[in-house]
């Protein structure tokens, strides 16, 4: 499997091409159905999980079910030392009149703790701010998001939903105070074109050239969330029709040009276009690991088909020119 480095000045890391993400987690009473999907993940030569505080509270019942799940599987796998656990606080509050920031210190240890807690372990080999709030100065970010390295709650620290300008401020005050910087960066990205318009959600970043060229001047590691734009390639290469309106959404003419070159290479290679677009990301000049989910068995063995391929320039060309 392709692997990136992640590392500071305490710890280091390898994390995997293919990410597992675990934000439809939704149930505390499916253990086995959980249980089977990270075992056969594992078995394949996956290592890395992603979860977060906030999944799944947005579902009734669903309100910590992620987290708790990852740490009974660890507990009964007694494979703490072997996974590497990617999680996120710092979640705003969502009310009917607006968006409670939440990046203060005190509410970011709260999740933190609490996230340790349901996930059975005491550190987190990843743990990321699942938002930023423009309106707080990193200079009270970043001093308490050092102590949790210093303190072994955190190894390495990343940034999620975060712009890269906002990232290198970040990381410059770090740096000029001998604090612990951010060493990766979950955003939106996939082959498709997407937008905080397409989202419907106006927090979350999706990569865009501005975006990408920073990246890549500074060969910095990201986290691609929804790395298969919501299956979008697959559903409509498969003859299947949008199902809702995120997908429709996504079905502007650069997205539907894209798709009808998915689908000619994965007539060319016999890659399906799910394998398609993860290997487009694991294949661009800069790190980038996808971070994707699956509800069977099927689609699981299928996307880690994708965790050796990487593409030459040219097909990434390929895929990338309108």
């Amino acid at each position: 499997m392709i692997r990136y480095a992640l590392k500071n000045d305490r710890y280091s890391l390898e994390m995997p091409a293919l990410i597992l993400g675990t934000a439809n987690i939704d149930r505390q009473d499916n253990d086995e159905n959980y249980f089977d999907i990270f075992d056969k993940y594992f078995e394949l030569g996956g290592n890395c999980i992603d979860t977060a505080r906030v999944y799944c509270n947005w579902i009734e019942g669903g309100d910590g079910a992620s987290e708790s799940v990852i740490g009974r599987w660890m507990q009964a796998r007694n494979n703490r030392q072997d996974i590497i656990i990617a999680t996120k606080g710092g979640h705003p509050y969502f009310t009917d009149e607006e968006t409670i920031n939440r990046l203060d210190e005190k509410s970011v240890t709260e999740d933190l703790g609490q996230s340790l807690e349901a996930l059975k372990t005491d550190y987190a080999d990843i743990y990321m701010l699942h938002r930023d709030d423009t309106s707080l100065p990193v200079s009270e970010i970043m001093p308490y998001l050092h102590k949790f390295v210093e303190s072994g709650k955190v190894r390495i620290l990343g940034a999620s939903n975060w712009t890269a300008a906002r990232i290198e401020q970040a990381n410059d005050y770090a740096r000029k105070n001998g604090l612990t910087p951010f060493s990766v960066s979950q955003i939106n990205y996939s082959l498709a074109h997407s937008s905080a318009d397409i989202l419907g959600d106006d927090t979350q970043v999706s990569m865009d050239m501005k975006e990408y060229l920073w990246y890549l001047k500074n060969n910095f590691p990201v986290m691609a969330f929804s790395p298969q734009a919501k299956g979008f390639f697959s559903k409509l290469a498969s003859g299947q029709s949008a199902t809702n309106q995120l997908e429709s959404s996504y079905a502007s003419t650069a997205n539907l040009a894209r798709l009808a070159k998915v689908k000619r290479l994965s007539e060319q290679t016999g890659h399906s276009p799910a394998v398609i677009t993860l290997a487009y990301l694991s294949s661009q000049p800069f790190p980038v690991a996808s971070v994707f989910a699956v509800s069977k068995l099927w689609q699981l063995e299928e996307d880690m088909t994708a965790q050796d391929i990487k593409f030459d320039e040219k097909t990434v060309a390929f895929l990338d020119k309108l």
